[in-house]
């Protein structure tokens, strides 16, 4: 799960956001790209699903999302320079202060040292290793 690491981004920073529709099942936080309206997941990609959780799987470690349904994507490429919490999925299993993070072609997340274009940098570890807090870098 993506989200803000503080209200004043929603208010202030104007986050841009792609309305789209899944072309496969996934689950929220899901890093891809978005083609002619459709989400697809993808390696090296800079488009997440954010979607807002709700009923009985809210809050759970994978939030899934059915193919074919309508969700709202953060575009990190328009958001460089803001920090963003990420938890459980598509966290990968271990990281460190200062790891740099990229997409993987399942839409997770995976440590790489020496990444191109927009990459999410670790800048603090957020309870006992439960998420982190993530400079948007480029």
């Amino acid at each position: 799960m993506l989200k803000f690491n503080s209200i004043g981004q929603i208010e202030k920073e104007r986050i841009p956001f792609i309305d789209a529709v899944t072309e496969a099942d996934t689950y929220n936080g899901a890093f891809g790209d978005v083609e002619e309206g459709v989400f697809k997941v993808g390696a090296d990609k800079t488009k997440a699903i954010m979607q807002i959780e709700c009923g009985d799987d809210e809050g759970m470690p994978k939030y899934f999302i059915p193919k074919g349904t309508h969700v709202r994507v953060i575009d990190l490429e328009k958001c460089t320079g803001n920090f963003i919490e990420i938890y459980d999925y598509p966290f990968p299993e271990t990281v460190e202060v200062g790891n740099k993070l990229t997409s993987e072609s399942d839409g997770t997340l995976k440590v790489n040292g020496s990444p191109s274009g927009v990459y999410l940098e670790v800048k603090k570890i957020i309870g006992n290793h439960d998420g982190v807090v993530a400079l948007i870098s480029e």
